[in-house]
């Protein structure tokens, strides 16, 4: 599991939490050890969601003032203007929440993606295994900030989520654990 405290750097609410995938979990990285997200987590992730998906823009622009905020050496790594690095953000968020909501139908597909998503991090956009804390903490903090239903159950959830996604994509990045 991310450490979401130690990305924190003591600042605001807190959103490290307990869930029943905490025990004997591998390290972000191992997707083969890291179990999809569980229904009730799903639920959870889906009903946020959808309290959010109104305000696409509003949670881009939360969740990229979090991220530069906690990591602010990352902001040379996007450009100047958000606009379309915003909109990417919000159908990568809400086509991951399909696919683990669906997992039948759209999960494996999603695995890929995520495991071509995180090569291409990587590879071209110089993305670091370190950086991977920073983005779950704005994500769960954004999506707290624009959610109007907000409980340490719904953070546990969201971060049970950004930890299966990232593990797939830091399966695959050119900066693979030896």
């Amino acid at each position: 599991m991310i450490d979401y405290g130690a990305a924190s750097g003591g600042m605001g609410r807190s959103t490290r939490a307990v869930h029943p995938a905490n025990v004997s979990r591998a390290p972000a990285g191992a997707p083969g050890n890291h179990p999809r997200p569980d229904a009730e987590a799903m639920q959870i992730v889906q009903r946020t969601a959808a309290s959010v998906a109104d305000r696409p823009v509003a949670l881009a622009e939360a969740f990229y003032r979090h991220l530069f905020a906690l990591a602010p050496g990352v902001r040379a790594m996007f450009p100047d203007d958000m606009t379309a690095q915003n909109e990417k953000l919000c159908r990568a968020l809400l086509d991951g929440i399909r696919a683990l909501t669906e997992p039948d139908r759209y999960a494996v597909q999603m695995e890929r993606s995520l495991h071509r998503l995180g090569a291409h991090h990587a590879d071209r956009l110089g993305v670091l295994p370190e950086h991977y804390p920073y983005v779950g903490h704005a994500l769960v903090r954004a999506v707290g900030d624009v959610s109007d239903d907000w409980t340490s159950s719904t953070s546990a959830a969201w971060i049970w989520v950004y930890d299966w996604m990232a593990a797939h994509m830091l399966s695959q990045a050119g900066h693979r654990r030896s």
